[in-house]
């Protein structure tokens, strides 16, 4: 009868543990996506400056936890090429460009229907916080005069802006593994730039990123 009992706590427990194991996951990520840098004060110039659709890569990495069989947390590491082109009327030696690259830190809260079949739909919704590692422009000091050279203008920028995230998509289940393909934008809540190094009636500038779609495929622990 003890060793019953014993028998009984030890398959258990294994039990548990397996289905704890079960709701972590982890995988890795790939997108291409539009980029642009916005500003209400670049608007205003009308035709005279337009931006060019500018298309760039991101990857990384992911994990997270499901909390029950439809909601989950997640969070991970992504490198975020981004940057805006512009076109300046009438002058086309004075068109430039931006190149901006992030390591972001996503936040985010998962819901998915049913994970029983084999496609379910996912979303996602939380913030992101993206440490600035590179920031070169074709025009000096990102207000100044244009140059065909590429100058470094990190100090030009804060080192970490808040993002706005948002994410849907469909996911392909597995019983060890899933793959996803999300529409996945997120956008500036902070200014990108550093307020004390450009011009008074300049307005906040920022990010916006969109992928077309963002690759995901991660195993189940």
């Amino acid at each position: 009868m003890k060793n019953t009992i014993i028998f009984t706590f030890l398959l258990g427990l294994c039990c548990t543990q397996n289905g704890i194991g079960q709701r972590f996951f982890i995988g890795a990520n790939a997108a291409l996506q539009s980029t642009w840098i916005f500003s209400s004060t670049d608007f205003d110039e009308g035709g005279l400056l337009n931006f060019e659709s500018t298309i760039k890569s991101a990857y990384g990495f992911y994990t997270g936890y499901q909390l029950n069989a439809k909601f989950g947390m997640e969070s991970g590491a992504i490198y975020s090429f981004q940057g805006q082109r512009y076109v300046t009327e009438g002058n086309s030696l004075a068109n430039y460009k931006t190149n901006l690259e992030y390591l972001k830190i996503p936040l985010l809260f998962n819901y998915q229907t049913d994970p029983s079949k084999k496609f379910s739909i996912v979303s996602q919704i939380g913030f992101q916080f993206s440490v600035l590692l590179n920031a070169e422009s074709s025009r000096a000091q990102v207000f100044g005069p244009y140059s065909p050279k590429l100058a470094d203008v990190k100090d030009f920028y804060n080192s970490l802006p808040i993002e706005l995230v948002l994410g849907l998509g469909v996911q392909m289940n597995f019983s060890k593994y899933a793959i996803r393909l999300l529409i996945r934008p997120d956008y500036s809540l902070t200014d990108i730039e550093k307020t004390d190094k450009k011009p008074g009636l300049r307005s906040p500038s920022s990010n916006f990123t969109f992928g077309l779609p963002q690759v995901g495929f991660h195993f189940k622990l």
